[in-house]
């Protein structure tokens, strides 16, 4: 099976390994921002509870 349909698989497959790569590079992305970000959502919220008052 060679010529456009194997091409297309092939073309398929790359475009879904690129895919996979982004998303686990998002997901490690997010979870160093996780850790990070409890400090900061917890100024956020004191600053904003001193706002509405």
């Amino acid at each position: 099976m060679r010529g456009p349909a194997s091409a297309a698989v092939a073309g398929i497959l790359l475009t879904a390994l690129a895919g996979s790569a982004r998303i686990t590079q998002l997901h490690a992305t997010a979870r160093k921002h996780r850790r990070a970000d409890p400090r900061a959502v917890n100024a956020e919220a004191k600053d904003s509870s001193k706002a509405r008052r």
